[in-house]
Formats: structure tokens, C-alpha cells, sequence
């Protein structure tokens, strides 16, 4: 009993360490945003200059998640993590100090090359860490700190606007956050495990580059692939345009409005917290996170099409965040299901660059449907991306060498 409890008390810590590090990926990634109004006028340009910049963050960490996630199951996971937590913490905090707007993209390449090394090391180091019964519950504590990142980020840029501080605090907040994260993980880097210093014990080669590369080119893997891009549409158009599309569509206004977006966060929230026990304790991931499309689908056709009591919406999205949040532990041991020993670096992070796709494809969209007129239609997209992804689902990949 006492070295179980110790192996659990070990993957807790481990555990809460790399959550730490995505909660600062999160927070970091979304504290840029709400400083736009001031920053924009700062510097002399307009907001689509600033949406560059992000552009810019996003495109840069997009295209390095594979590379990275290669050289994580070449050379192991931990020192990669602490250097691209670094490398982003600095990137982004020097922004604070930089007068120049040209300095931005610079910086903002930097710092997106610095957030790609996140999933491909906390996945691999999670599931050389935690025990097979505890996985699901280890992947959903870790996408759970993400989104805690998220939802907070928006809150202390507000506070910190309100201050003397100003946008340039807010800036630094991202720098004691990613600091504190750091050195803990860099003190704690000898308890760090992952797959490769399993692989030196057992004296097994890597992968070359073209096995790696027609591993993920295999139909479990593009599957996958498209399973995470088409979600990733679905759940971060819904986070971008809710409010927007509630305001166009139904006439809700505007504070009204992003009142059901912290509802749908918040179920989100919730159902990730629920889905990671789900996913330890039923098989048919699969079957789960089609059930949960299904439901979302549903509520987010009848809230397009229907002009209904705000309270409805509220319940709707909620319930919609809720089901949405469940499938995010699913996803990610549908992910684990087929990923061969020592290559949960490479597999992640493919999987991740589908999501940034479908993450960047997805607002754009919705936004030319709002700005067509068809405010209605933005919810019958998203309901029909949930239905198309449970067409992926419909023949589960089995992949495992």
C-alpha cells in the first residue's frame, strides 16, 4: 500500500508540474488580446496589425509541434519543455519593453516556437509518469489547467489595465508566472520521466525521420488528424463567435451575451473534469465522444434556429461546454490507444497541428458568415462540424505497434 501510494503521490507531482507549465502556455496565449486597445494605439497601428502579431505566435507554433514532437523521441522530453517554457516567457515578456512595433513579429515568432514544445513534452512525460487506470484522469487535470489559463488570462488583463501597471504589467504578469513554472520544473527535472530513457534501458533504436513520418501518414493516424482539426473548429469557433452570433442572430446584447460564453467555458470546464474519470472507466471512447456530439449538435441547432428566453442559452451553452469538455479526455486516449511505444511526442504533436489548423480555419469563417448576414448559420456550421467529426469515429482507429 505504502509504494502505491508513493507511485501516486509521484505522478501528482509530476502531474501538477507540467499542468503548471500548460497553464502558463494557456495564460500566456491569451493575455496579448484584451491589450490590443491599448497596445494598438501605443505603437501607431491598427488591431489587424496586433492580429498579425498573433498570427504570427499561432502559425510559428503550428509548424514546429511535428519537429518538436520528433526530437522529443529522439532525445527525451524534459529539457525541450524547460527550454520552450523559457524561450516563450521571455519572447512575450520583452514585448513589455520594446518600442518599436517591427520588434513584434520577431518576438512573436520566438515566443510561438517556444509554445509548440507543450503537448508533445507533457504528453510524453504523462504517459511514461502515470499509471494506465489514472491516465484519463491525468489527461484531463492537465487539459483542465490549460483552460484554467485561458479563463483567467482576460480577468488579469483587466485588472491590470485598471492600474497603473497598465498593458505593460500584464505583459510581465506572463513573465513571474513562466518564471515560477520554470524553476520548479528545472528542480525537479531529475524526477522527470519519459520514453526515451525507457528505450536506452531496453537498448531500442528511434525511429529514423521517414519511419516517423510514414507512421503518421498511416489512416488510423490521419483519422485522428482530422478528427482533432474538425473539433477543434467546432469548439473554438463556438468560443470566438458566441457572442457575436447571439448579439446578430437573437438580439442578445452584448454583455448578456458574453455572459453565456462564461457558461459554455465554464461546463467546458466541468465536463473535462468529469470526462477524464469517464475516460478510465469506459473503453468505448469513441462511443462517448459521438454521444457527446450528438447532444451538442442538437442544443446548437435549436439555439440558432429558435428565438429563446435568455435563460435557455445560458443552459444550452452550458450543457454544450459540458458535453464539448468530456470528449477532450476521450480525444486524448483515442490518441494514446494507437500511439506506439516512445513516439507519443511525434503522435501528439501532429495531432496538435491539426488542432491549430482547425483552430486558425474556423473564426475566419464564422466571421465572413456574421459579416454576410447569416448569423443563424454560424451555429448550423458548428453543429455540423460536431456531426461530421462523429463520421470519423464511426470505424475507431486500432493503430499500436
Amino acid at each position: 500500500m505504502t509504494s502505491v501510494m508513493g507511485n501516486i503521490g509521484h505522478e501528482f507531482r509530476i502531474l501538477g508540474l507540467v499542468s503548471t507549465g500548460h497553464f502558463m502556455s494557456h495564460y500566456s496565449q491569451l493575455i496579448l488580446p484584451p491589450l490590443f486597445v491599448l497596445m494598438a494605439p501605443y505603437y501607431g497601428v491598427g488591431f489587424a496589425a496586433m492580429g498579425f502579431i498573433m498570427a504570427l505566435l499561432n502559425i510559428s507554433g503550428a509548424i514546429a509541434q511535428i519537429p518538436v514532437g520528433f526530437m522529443v523521441d529522439r532525445i527525451g522530453a524534459k529539457w525541450i519543455l524547460i527550454v520552450g517554457l523559457f524561450t516563450k516567457t521571455f519572447a512575450l515578456s520583452a514585448m513589455a519593453f520594446v518600442d518599436s512595433f517591427w520588434i513584434l513579429p520577431l518576438l512573436a515568432i520566438i515566443a510561438g516556437l517556444g509554445h509548440s514544445v507543450f503537448h508533445p513534452t507533457d504528453y510524453a512525460i504523462i504517459m511514461s509518469t502515470v499509471h494506465e487506470k489514472r491516465i484519463g484522469r491525468a489527461f484531463s487535470i492537465h487539459t483542465a489547467a490549460g483552460n484554467v489559463g485561458t479563463l483567467l488570462a482576460p480577468l488579469v488583463a483587466t485588472i491590470f489595465l485598471s492600474t497603473a501597471w497598465g498593458w505593460k504589467g500584464a505583459i510581465l504578469s506572463v513573465a513571474f508566472i513562466g518564471c515560477t513554472s520554470g524553476i520548479a520544473i528545472l528542480l525537479q527535472a531529475g524526477s522527470l520521466q519519459d520514453h526515451v530513457g525507457r528505450k536506452k534501458d531496453k537498448n531500442k533504436d528511434p525511429l529514423s525521420i521517414v519511419e516517423g513520418i510514414n507512421l503518421l501518414i498511416k489512416p488510423e493516424m490521419l483519422i485522428l488528424y482530422l478528427f482533432f482539426c474538425i473539433t477543434a473548429m467546432a469548439t473554438v469557433g463556438l468560443n470566438t463567435m458566441i457572442p457575436a452570433t447571439l448579439y446578430k442572430a437573437h438580439g442578445i446584447d452584448p454583455a448578456s451575451a458574453a455572459t453565456v460564453l462564461s457558461f459554455y467555458a465554464g461546463g467546458s470546464l466541468f465536463g473535462i473534469i468529469a470526462g477524464g474519470w469517464l475516460a478510465d472507466k469506459f473503453q468505448k471512447h469513441n462511443l462517448l465522444a459521438a454521444l457527446a456530439f450528438t447532444i451538442g449538435a442538437s442544443l446548437t441547432i435549436i439555439a440558432g434556429y429558435f428565438t429563446l428566453p435568455y435563460f435557455c442559452y445560458l443552459l444550452f451553452f452550458f450543457i454544450v461546454g459540458l458535453v464539448l469538455g468530456l470528449v477532450r479526455p476521450a480525444r486524448d486516449m483515442m490518441v494514446k490507444n494507437i500511439t506506439p511505444d516512445g513516439q507519443a511526442g511525434k503522435t501528439f504533436g501532429f495531432m496538435s497541428n491539426g488542432h491549430f489548423i482547425g483552430a486558425a480555419l474556423s473564426p475566419v469563417l464564422m466571421g465572413l458568415i456574421l459579416d454576410a448576414g447569416y448569423a443563424n448559420s454560424v451555429f448550423y456550421l458548428a453543429a455540423g462540424l460536431m456531426s461530421l467529426s462523429i463520421l470519423t469515429l464511426l470505424n475507431p482507429p486500432k493503430l499500436r505497434i
